[in-house]
């Protein structure tokens, strides 16, 4: 479960971990282990957008993770034990990938991709990108075909009922 907050994060933080705990109350959230062990459970939460990294890392038993904004400078000194996954913007990465070219993305943006999730998966982290093209439909689909083929860990999608079609 993907947490976005949008506002301040330092003030918003403590009110998701509050809110959590029907879910952990019931056993269903992932938890962290003496900062050492992950015992995996039905819903891992991830919070993205300005959810503050000095309040989840540092913590040594949580049920809570956070996104590890792929290439961001702190992305270098994550692991995943505080961030199972790390994540950014498919359009300011690789441009505008509309044109229906094929393949959908030059030798340069698909070695970029390769770096990217290569540097991820050395670390023991899963990679996803966000503002992933939707139109033209075919471009969309290959674009979400090459991240799989390539071995992004999550596809983000907004049409689920496409991505249920096509996969």
């Amino acid at each position: 479960m993907f947490i976005d907050l949008k506002t301040a994060g330092p003030e918003t933080w403590p009110h998701v971990i509050t809110a959590l705990k029907p879910l952990r109350d019931a056993g269903y959230l992932s938890t962290l282990q003496n900062n050492e062990t992950v015992i995996p459970g039905p819903v891992t939460v991830i919070g993205t957008g300005n959810t503050p990294l000095n309040l989840v890392a540092p913590v040594a038993d949580r049920d809570y993770f956070i996104d590890g904004q792929l290439g961001s400078p702190a992305f270098a000194d994550l692991t995943p034990l505080i961030a199972p996954l790390a994540s950014t913007s498919f359009i300011d990465t690789f441009g505008n990938v509309n044109s229906d070219t094929d393949p959908p993305l030059n030798s340069s943006q698909l070695g970029t991709l390769r770096d990217q999730i290569a540097a991820a998966k050395s670390k023991g982290i899963g990679v996803r990108y966000w503002e992933t093209p939707d139109w033209p439909i075919r471009r969309r689909n290959e674009i979400w075909r090459t991240l799989l083929r390539e071995g992004v860990a999550l596809l983000n999608a907004d049409d689920l009922g496409a991505v249920g079609k096509l996969f």
